[in-house]
């Protein structure tokens, strides 16, 4: 099923040029050398497959909504399953000790000051952005290097991907980036104060396809809401996805909210330069199509 008239940016390109950004919805033609954006985070195609890119959907009905609630409130479909359940949960590990890393039910671990130096960082005014599934951390990584006066967290649910993150933040000697492999459904409601987040960029978040595994699509209206709460008036949700239908899907999610104005690719601009994820480089280089969406709070 469509949106008619959404206009939503489609980026249709072999390679990155380097001296060009990926904002949506203007095309860029095959430049003549492939150089990435910023050879520092070392570029390089990924061993991605296509995948599926058949995902179809209906409008959801008023049983499946409080279903979808239901089943948030009793904590299914997070991935790695309820904090709540697993032993030793109010400890962080040895080595996010004194790092940049937190997770909700751990926060006040009394062997490190994780709890307390994010506390501070959220209530000082710099502006917050929050990326969602960083996977590699390219895009998150390079948005801190370019505006260190900003604050960046990362939630990444595979604790090795987000164990190298924070080697790779160490490397680069940064200093406004958190992360946490907290399922962010469970985290952000216990540790982002209301209204705090400047801009959420989710970017090619995994489909779920399988009917038995819809209840871990990230994607639902218990979700849209809480993206709502924690977004600031006038902040900005990022959204990017390789499956068309998966990304008409979360804009008929979000525009039937109310609390956002429908889909505006002009808002591109206020994203401005940027490296792409590892999915999407690998998009760019097999001449993928990406299908962008931005959509502002009221």
């Amino acid at each position: 099923m469509g949106i008619g008239g959404l206009g939503y940016g489609v980026i249709r390109r072999d390679v990155y040029p380097a001296s060009q950004s990926l904002n949506p919805p203007t095309d860029i033609a095959m430049a003549e050398r492939k150089t990435p954006p910023n050879p520092l985070l070392d570029y390089h195609a990924a061993p991605f497959s296509q995948g599926r890119m058949d995902f179809e959907w209906e409008e959801l009905t008023e049983e499946k909504i409080r279903q979808a609630y239901a089943d948030w409130e009793a904590g299914k479909g997070l991935i790695g399953g309820d904090p709540r359940r697993r032993p030793d949960a109010d400890r962080l590990p040895d080595w996010g000790l004194n790092q940049p890393f937190f997770r909700a039910l751990a926060l006040d671990d009394p062997r490190g000051d994780n709890g307390r130096r994010l506390r501070e960082e959220l209530a000082s005014a710099r502006p917050l952005e929050v990326e969602i599934g960083f996977g590699r951390g390219d895009f998150l990584l390079d948005r801190a290097r370019r505006y260190p006066e900003r604050l960046f967290i990362g939630y990444e649910t595979k604790t090795k991907a987000t164990r190298l993150f924070l080697r790779r933040i160490q490397r680069f000697e940064l200093h406004n980036i958190w992360v946490s492999d907290d399922d962010c459904r469970f985290n952000m409601p216990r540790i982002l104060p209301d209204g705090r987040v400047d801009a959420f960029h989710v970017l090619f978040p995994d489909p779920w396809w399988k009917p038995q595994h819809r209840v871990k699509r990230l994607f639902s209206p218990p979700f849209v809401d809480l993206l709502a709460t924690k977004l600031r008036p006038g902040g900005l949700l990022h959204f990017k996805s390789d499956v068309k239908e998966y990304g008409e899907y979360v804009a008929y999610l979000i525009e039937r909210h109310g609390g956002f104005h429908p889909h505006n690719p002009a808002l591109a601009e206020r994203i401005g330069e940027f490296a792409p994820t590892h999915r999407e480089f690998w998009c760019i280089t097999h001449g993928r199509p990406v299908y962008a969406f931005y959509f502002e709070r009221r």
